[in-house]
């Protein structure tokens, strides 16, 4: 029995799809005919076409020069970073006061009210953090491929962590040194 649709030699009587090209077999078996040989026309074997995927919304890369969004968003970026640097400056001058002797540097300035102080200038950097990496992504999107609008998005990153771990940080700081100091030994 043979396959009505690729002329393919069934391998049983009972199949009902044709293992070369898939196709229903009809239930009532066509007799053998005895096959004759034919001569085999050689066609030359042309190579099959390489399976291709189609590419949709491909990004274009423009090329060109650093736009004003690349450069806002890497001053942005900085100026988190210098927030964060001066935050650390009045944060870190009642930690100095603690650490080192009065006689070493008397005139330090301290008490908490530098913490608010430093806790204030890290919001301002945090939010500059922020403004810095929504300009860069937005130079992303409108200017050509550059690297400033990398370099200003990865320094916004920057400026948003550095700006946010002294705001968790700072509070916790406060709590503790406004805590009256309890002796269990007295």
């Amino acid at each position: 029995m043979f396959c009505p649709n690729c002329g393919e030699k069934l391998e049983s009587l009972n199949q009902k799809f044709c293992s070369s090209c898939g196709s229903e077999i009809q239930s009532t078996p066509t007799p053998e005919a005895p096959i004759t040989p034919q001569p085999i026309a050689v066609k030359p074997q042309v190579p099959s076409p390489a399976s291709s995927v189609p590419v949709y919304d491909s990004k274009t890369i423009k090329a060109g020069r650093i736009g004003p969004q690349s450069r806002l968003g890497f001053s942005f970026a900085l100026v988190a970073i210098a927030f964060f640097i001066a935050g650390l400056i009045f944060g870190g001058t009642l930690i100095l006061r603690i650490l080192m002797p009065v006689y070493i540097y008397p005139y330090l300035p301290g008490g908490p009210g530098l913490w608010i102080i430093a806790f204030i200038l890290h919001i301002i950097g945090f939010v500059f953090g922020i403004i810095s990496r929504v300009t860069s992504s937005k130079a992303g999107k409108d200017e050509p491929d550059n690297g400033l609008q990398k370099v200003g998005s990865v320094f916004g990153v920057f400026g948003i962590i550095l700006n946010l771990i002294p705001l968790v940080l700072i509070p916790i700081m406060i709590a503790v040194a406004n805590r009256p100091y309890y002796d269990p030994f007295m």
